[in-house]
């Protein structure tokens, strides 16, 4: 064969390299592309695997360590009530980190669909493990990037009182299923997806009247003494204190995440 030929089979062979080097380019660039472009979508079919079934999933200590990651916000309604953030759930040293991230670091895995399944399940179980997880009255330490934005606390602790827990025990919570979560999902996007974490409600927190620390004073065992018409009497000072600890419950329900002890934990799968 010439050396012309040769040269002209080379260069032939090079195009053909060049060529398939640009299709495998080509495809992991739009796979990169579909995978960038999934997280959302994904997101909302765990979402509706994990609601569409009645039975809770079990507790287990992965979702213990996501309980204790929790971040509580005030839901700015009316007179506003404590729930968990359904932008940032999870509380994090880096704040560029994704709630998924988030999940990952705490869980230590590489499996974000794990962190992703378990983190998913754990707004199913906040009301559940408000309702049963064990924390006793007493002095609480508060962590300190948690301080200046809660409530109550004094030299870095918080006093639960045993009346913060019937109140978050006895309060109206919203949890997103049906229309709602259809909300959620709804206005979920890549870039901020919404996360269906509960919260109570804050236009009636503890009962169908107006004025919520009346239905706050009958929670707790001792109502207002009421009028010849039957109206509550509101004493001012009694009053205020119902409503510091309505505030106050935004720090409870942090504490009661970060200490509360759940009983008969199933297993790691």
């Amino acid at each position: 064969m010439s050396l012309p030929v040769h040269r002209r089979l080379l260069r032939a062979l090079w195009r053909g390299v060049w060529g398939l080097g640009a299709a495998v380019l080509l495809f992991l660039g739009w796979r990169i592309a579909v995978l960038a472009t999934t997280p959302a979508e994904r997101q909302a079919d765990v979402v509706q695997q994990v609601f569409s079934t009645e039975a809770l999933p079990p507790f287990t200590p992965e979702h213990l360590a996501l309980v204790r990651g929790l971040r509580v916000w005030w839901l700015p309604v009316e007179s506003g009530a404590p729930g968990v953030d359904p932008r940032q759930p999870l509380r994090g040293a880096d704040s560029s980190a994704s709630s998924v991230q988030l999940a990952q670091q705490l869980l230590a895995t590489d499996d974000a669909a794990l962190a992703m399944r378990r983190l998913v399940e754990v707004a199913r179980w906040v009301y559940p493990f408000v309702e049963r997880a064990r924390l006793a009255p007493g002095r609480y330490a508060v962590p300190a990037e948690l301080q200046a934005q809660l409530p109550g606390v004094q030299q870095g602790q918080f006093q639960l009182r045993a009346e913060h827990l019937t109140l978050l025990r006895g309060a109206i919570w919203q949890e997103l299923t049906g229309p709602s979560l259809d909300v959620v999902l709804a206005e979920s996007t890549e870039a901020e997806p919404l996360w269906p974490m509960p919260f109570i409600d804050g236009k009636r927190p503890y009962g169908d009247r107006s004025y919520y620390t009346i239905d706050m004073a009958e929670l707790l065992g001792s109502p207002f003494a009421l009028d010849a018409r039957g109206h509550a009497i509101i004493v001012p000072a009694r009053d205020a204190a119902l409503k510091r600890l309505h505030e106050e419950t935004l720090t409870a329900l942090q504490l009661l995440f970060l200490y509360g002890e759940m009983d008969g934990m199933a297993p790691l799968r």
